[in-house]
């Protein structure tokens, strides 16, 4: 039991630590990384957009999730020691964390501009640079930075101290500032060509150089009183540099090159490129080195960067749609004819294709066997899990959404108003009359008779129905306020749809009426799901996620957490849900984990304790204030309900869970004031 609870504890630590978010394509994540800072050949730490942390304890052979203290970009990492680091990001947001990153400490700035870079010469004293010339100062066991006086005002990119004493700080307009009293004073550099300094680093007290816009590399070798222009990669940005010697440095280019020399920046080669900006780069010693980048690409090099890997592995086509036949089986599609499945929900991912090219748009499977997948000119149909596809060849349309009401009876929608029906399982397609000629793009349907489909054009919505199987259709809304991408019924009567500028609209009488909701955004929304009448998601444009537990009537925005767009979005019948998007993106996450963390961005509508937590039999849930119609529920991590209790008029309540099995449960509590999360052990 002892070993078993040792590793139930390891599994609960990372739930906790990126929050209800699940990583399934690409591998360990796709956002971006700004930078990387190894304390030694083994421990190091990867940071970037959205709060994104990843940390490897054995050189990079593997890099895992640790706890994300802010959703805010994160730009620069210091490792102090084995256990402390620093860092710096948008906004002003600093932390600390001196126990190898399980837990986060604010570090009061005083500022509300962005930070991007973060030195520490020692292990106690430390200094960060920003927007409009800002310089703090850090005591490694204060909670506080403190601001330096700085007569410069441009926008500092990179720091790089000596030691103590003697730094450098490089940005705008070839901004170029030296200190050699800790940053009590600063020297300014006259300014060659302007460009913007991106940054600096040192070799020793003489030998430095610095990189920036259009490519421009400048070397000092008098400590900084004389600079040169040694070389330029035109057109692109210096992103970072490092030299592991006097003579043999590296600089990361926008444009996804990694450059060597070995004569002191005279001459320089190309040793790696791809697509995606390459944004810091750091060695622990002669032959090992790492950089990261946009994306989510991590690169390592063992042979002193003649050739780099990337340990970045999955899919990168854009996934326009997804859907689960049963809680284990998933496929999704997107661009390039790409066909992603899964057998074990999405812990892997296997691509299949019937080897097309073109564009595929939607994906509906009748059981884990049985599917068809919409696109361009052509509907795909599979009787035996993806192994193989048979190609229906249709008219010029690109057909956007496709969904069966049974084993026989299918429909799909298009550009320029195209309407299909098949009655005999996909063998043969009809096109129906739609009355319209705009574009279609997605289908929704609440029987075998009952349809939906919305679509418009960009200042346009319309919405069309049918009551008799898709034989004939009607417009019921023909002029909303924005075109509308997804539509969602969760019950016959209840409808939503949502689309540009964060457009949603909902009707209760089956499309009768539709009413304008507010979602404080204006995203377009690509995709609407509802999993139960009250609580639904919309996703959309740079990584937008919006959410409702109160059928539509109030829509949360929810702190971003990718880069890139999400396409669509589905949920299975034990409350998982999925979400996937531009460059490979598919996450997981929980429905009562996802609402649960949302806690995490707000101010609790009221607080409440339970304890013993972990217990082993029964737990007390306590409130200073009194319970009124109150619901308990408790869920385990497959989101599935096991226990449920009512309380009116009490403060307290208790609760046996002995017939639960050992495992992590949410309660889940809703009021009159709101609805409260907990996480509890049982073991």
């Amino acid at each position: 039991m002892k070993k078993f609870f040792s590793t139930f504890i390891l599994i609960f630590t990372c739930l906790f630590s990126f929050s209800q978010w699940v990583w399934q394509n690409p591998l360990p994540q796709g956002n971006s990384l700004q930078s990387v800072a190894f304390f030694n050949a083994n421990i190091g730490y990867a940071i970037g957009s959205y709060g994104t942390m990843l940390k490897t304890i054995d050189g990079g052979n593997t890099w895992n999730f640790i706890q994300r203290p802010t959703n805010k970009i994160l730009y620069s990492i210091a490792v102090v020691n084995t256990n402390t680091c620093v860092v710096v990001g948008a906004s002003g947001v600093s932390f600390k964390t001196t126990d190898g990153a399980n837990s986060w400490t604010p570090i009061h700035t005083g500022t509300s501009h962005d930070l991007f870079s973060v030195c520490f010469p020692d292990a106690h004293t430390g200094y960060a640079v920003g927007d409009s010339g800002i310089i703090l100062k850090l005591n490694i066991d204060k909670t506080s930075w403190v601001s330096l006086a700085n007569m410069d005002f441009h926008d500092l990119y990179s720091v790089y101290f000596i030691n103590s004493d003697t730094g450098f700080a490089v940005g705008e307009y070839e901004t170029i500032l030296k200190t050699t009293d800790g940053g009590e004073t600063w020297g300014s550099h006259q300014p060659l060509v302007y460009f913007n300094l991106n940054s600096v680093f040192f070799v020793d007290k003489n030998t430095g150089y610095a990189g920036g816009e259009n490519g421009i590399i400048m070397k000092t070798m008098d400590g900084g009183i004389n600079w040169s222009i040694l070389n330029t990669f035109t057109a692109y940005s210096v992103r970072s540099l490092y030299f592991t010697h006097k003579d043999t440095g590296y600089v990361t280019l926008s444009s996804g090159k990694i450059a060597k020399t070995i004569d002191g920046g005279t001459t320089w080669s190309d040793t790696f490129d791809n697509a995606n900006s390459i944004n810091s780069i750091t060695f622990v010693n002669d032959s090992t080195g790492f950089a990261v980048g946009n994306r989510g690409s991590i690169l390592i090099t063992n042979n002193g960067g003649e050739s780099w890997s990337n340990y970045l592995k999955g899919y990168f086509d854009d996934f326009t749609s997804v859907f689960f036949p049963d809680n284990n089986t998933g496929y999704a599609v997107g661009f390039y004819g790409s066909i992603l499945k899964t057998k074990n929900a999405g812990t892997n991912w296997e691509l299949i294709s019937n080897g097309s090219t073109s564009r595929l748009a939607s994906v509906f499977f009748l059981n884990a066997d049985t599917g068809y997948i919409s696109g361009y000119k052509k509907i795909l149909k599979t009787t035996d899990g993806g192994l193989t596809w048979t190609t229906t060849t249709l008219s010029d349309y690109y057909f956007t959404s496709i969904v069966f009401t049974n084993e026989n009876s299918g429909y799909a929608c298009g550009n320029s108003g195209a309407l299909i029906k098949t009655t005999d399982g996909g063998t043969t397609w009809n096109f129906v009359q739609s009355g319209t000629s705009k574009p279609l793009q997605s289908l929704c349907f609440v029987g075998e008779n009952t349809g939906y489909a919305s679509g418009g054009d960009l200042l346009h919505g319309i919405i069309l129905k049918t009551v008799d199987g898709g034989t004939t259709w009607n417009t019921i809304l023909n002029d909303g306020p924005f075109g509308l991408y997804g539509i969602c019924f969760p019950d016959s009567i209840t409808g939503y749809a949502a689309g540009v500028n964060g457009t949603i609209m909902k009707t209760s009488d089956g499309g009768t009426t539709w009413r304008l909701l507010t979602t404080n955004t204006n995203r377009d929304l690509m995709s609407v799901y509802f999993t139960d009448d009250n609580t639904g998601y919309a996703v959309g444009a740079v990584g937008t996620i919006l959410f409702t537990n109160d059928g539509g009537d109030r829509w949360n925005v929810y702190p971003p957490v990718v880069d890139n767009w999400f396409e669509s979005v589905f949920f299975k019948k034990n409350n998982t849900g999925y979400f996937v998007g531009g460059h490979g993106t598919i996450l997981s996450t929980m429905s009562a984990e996802f609402l649960m963390s949302t806690n995490e961005f707000k101010p609790p509508t009221f607080s409440f304790s339970v304890y013993p937590n972990p217990t082993t039999d029964k737990i007390t849930i306590q409130t200073k204030q009194t319970f009124i119609n109150a619901n308990i529920q408790i869920y385990n991590i497959n989101g599935q309900q096991v226990i449920e209790k009512k309380v009116h008029d009490k403060k307290s309540v208790n609760m046996n869970v002995q017939s639960l099995p050992t495992g992590l449960y949410i309660i889940k509590i809703s009021t009159l004031s709101g609805i409260e999360f907990k996480k509890i052990i049982v073991r």
